[in-house]
């Protein structure tokens, strides 16, 4: 856990290192998930390995859906940004990272 002083991102005007911690967090690992939920997941979500852990730990088949989008267009748009200068790949890079946090923080 890092604190305040530590932290090396920078935060949007409104937003401090203390919106995004959860001091009481415990992380989740694929491993420790139920035999048959996992097969249930990986069955849902087509083997993705980021939507078969949003639906097995959030429960939710939507989010892990649009986690699946989100894995495919971010593929997708880094296979087209390998034709792109430095400064393309930057924007399209900014786009999915807003679109992954707007999905899985708002």
């Amino acid at each position: 856990m890092t604190t305040a002083q530590e932290s090396i991102f920078k935060y949007a005007d409104g937003y401090t290192h203390a919106n995004f911690i959860q001091e009481n967090f415990t992380p989740k690992f694929l491993e420790e998930a139920n035999a048959t939920l996992r097969a249930e997941a990986e069955q849902k979500c087509n083997a993705n390995l980021q939507c078969v852990f949003d639906f097995i730990f959030t429960g939710n088949e939507q989010l892990a859906r649009e986690t699946e989008r989100t894995e495919e267009l971010a593929v997708r748009a880094n296979e087209a940004a390998s034709t792109f200068n430095c400064k393309m790949k930057m924007m399209i890079w900014r786009y999915l990272t807003k679109r992954y946090i707007e999905l899985h923080y708002y």
